[in-house]
């Protein structure tokens, strides 16, 4: 046997105390800690207060703005496109009356 096992002494239920305070293992803290942190910078990354969320919304405005210019360039090609199909087909209607005549 080994000599230096501790034997469990019985306890009997009126000498528990239910209320006393349970301390936690340093592992236990840490792990609790970790969560608060976690969940701290999660909802500051949503708020945009942190250096990524800045980082990220620059991005994202960056790339609004891109998009914006290529919407309003796709927009103007379009434009000059029906004028030129709408000169086309108005050149072609008077070349027409003209041959009519």
């Amino acid at each position: 046997e080994n000599p230096n096992r501790v034997a469990g002494k019985m306890k009997k239920v009126k000498d528990i105390d239910v209320h006393a305070k349970v301390e936690l293992s340093r592992r236990e803290r840490e792990e609790i800690q970790r969560q608060r942190d976690a969940t701290n910078y999660r909802k500051m990354h949503e708020a945009g207060r942190t250096d990524e969320a800045m980082r990220d919304m620059a991005r994202l405005a960056i790339i609004r703005q891109q998009r914006e210019e290529q919407a309003k360039k796709r927009e103007a090609e379009k434009k000059a496109k029906e004028t030129a199909q709408t000169a086309a087909r108005e050149k072609q209607l008077e070349q027409q009356k003209n041959s009519m005549r």
